[in-house]
């Protein structure tokens, strides 16, 4: 992985490609189309000279072996009852086959998530080819997870293709925990995770949407009565929710479908819900993420806190660029746990606004508008060498997107002085300067 071959794609692979798969109510696992096509003009005299990135890795397949499911257990637990009905039996038959297809590509990284990237690079180069250029350097930066490492070199490979393999040296940091995966370092929020006042907001919400008589519903039609009976409130819940993940991640996994010699049709779980019902079971996936990860009911929450060490690298690496240029772009592939806080504590538009009232959470906050596969946030920095003053713009997936309480009078464009104090501030509130023990902060964060 340190260096990247050569090598060109063929065009098919930088293209959008929509599988047969519904595309509906998919939340997080959204396939990823950018936002926006068509830019505000740059301000006169000023020229894009560096690219601060941060992606979530590409569509990819499960992270969890389908057989260590609840789904899975209770299904063959029946069927050795045999208390499967005919709808159980075709449920069984589309999760061994989705078995097949996963057990061997878990963790990582699907085509579609390949091409994803692919595209994302390759409109990257087109918006300035100066980032990539050959007598430049790239700073790439993944977590220890390999799915972040695959996206990386698919960004990579898309850039490349553009370039016609002309492309700036490379220089990875493979294990960029502290800024990138910050949500598993902290302590306190993982206790906030496991059982903090989140809960109350997300059991609201169930409550309204009749959580527990959806689960129920769905759950019943694929067992004898007198056996789905037995089976208690809390595994009903547990088993649509496995169904609504299998469901939700078919899309991005169609290739691999395909691959083994299966079709849509072998392993299609849309049949076993109604529109309705997934309408409520990925509203309540975008609560869960919304709450743990996103502004929730406060947008200084310790779930977006947890973000500052990224906030204080992006603001070091443009400094960095701005001093002695090391790098015309730094480069990172994360999670959508890295995303969506990433995306609060900077206050952009769309995608920090909490709320005590989590009955309309959704009117403020889509997961397939901020953390679909391959979501980016991306910082650019533009220079006018007549004056060597500077401004920056953010896209969020590539949407150009505003900073909520901080004023411009050449909006989406920025003065980057502005930008850098009103982000010290935040960084100040909490105690933290540019250099301050990042790993200490996450572990004594409240």
């Amino acid at each position: 992985m340190k260096h990247l071959l050569p090598f060109i794609l063929v065009a098919a692979q930088l293209m959008s490609y929509t599988p047969a798969q519904s595309q509906q109510y998919l939340g997080s696992k959204t396939l990823y189309k950018p936002l926006q096509e068509k830019y505000t003009k740059v301000p006169v005299d000023y020229q894009p000279v560096f690219l601060n990135y941060l992606g979530r890795h590409g569509a990819r397949n499960l992270t969890k072996d389908v057989a260590k499911s609840t789904a899975w257990m209770i299904i063959f637990k029946a069927d050795s009852a045999k208390a499967l009905n005919q709808r159980g039996q075709q449920l069984k038959a589309a999760l061994v086959h989705l078995q097949k297809v996963e057990l061997k590509n878990l963790e990582s990284i699907s085509e579609i998530g390949k091409q994803e990237l692919r595209g994302i690079a390759a409109r990257a180069y087109r918006m300035e080819p100066g980032f990539f250029a050959p007598n430049q350097h790239l700073l790439v930066n993944t977590t220890s997870k390999e799915r972040t490492k695959q996206s990386a070199m698919a960004f990579l490979e898309g850039a490349s293709a553009a370039a016609k393999g002309k492309i700036a040296s490379i220089k990875w940091n493979e294990h960029d925990d502290v800024n990138l995966r910050f949500f598993d370092l902290s302590k306190p929020y993982l206790s906030f995770k496991a059982s903090g006042p989140w809960h109350s907001s997300y059991d609201q919400l169930a409550k309204l949407l009749k959580q527990e008589a959806l689960s129920a519903r769905i759950f019943n039609t694929f067992f004898q009565a007198d056996y789905a009976k037995r089976i208690s409130t809390k595994e009903k819940i547990r088993f649509a929710d496995d169904l609504y993940g299998f469901y939700s991640i078919l899309p991005a996994i169609h290739q691999e479908i395909i691959k083994d010699g299966f079709s849509d049709k072998d392993l299609s779980l849309s049949q076993f819900f109604t529109a309705a019902e997934l309408a409520v079971l990925c509203q309540l996936n975008d609560a869960d993420n919304f709450l743990k990860k996103g502004p929730g009911t406060d947008n200084n929450g310790i779930q977006v806190r947890i973000a500052a060490p990224l906030l204080a690298d992006f603001i070091r690496t443009t400094d960095a660029f701005i001093q002695s240029k090391p790098h015309s772009a730094v480069l990172r592939f994360a999670h959508a746990e890295t995303i969506a806080p990433f995306a609060a504590i900077l206050n952009l538009e769309g995608a920090s606004t909490a709320t005590k009232n989590i009955q309309t959470f959704d009117q403020l906050w889509k997961a397939k508008n901020i953390i679909p596969f391959s979501a980016n946030i991306q910082m650019l920095l533009y220079k006018n060498p007549w004056n060597n003053s500077y401004l920056v713009k953010f896209l969020l997936n590539e949407k150009e997107t505003k900073i909520k309480g901080l004023g411009t009078k050449i909006a989406p464009y920025y003065l980057y002085k502005d930008v850098r104090a009103f982000y010290l501030k935040k960084l100040k509130d909490l105690g933290l300067g540019l250099n301050s023990n990042m790993e200490e902060y996450l572990n004594n964060a409240k």
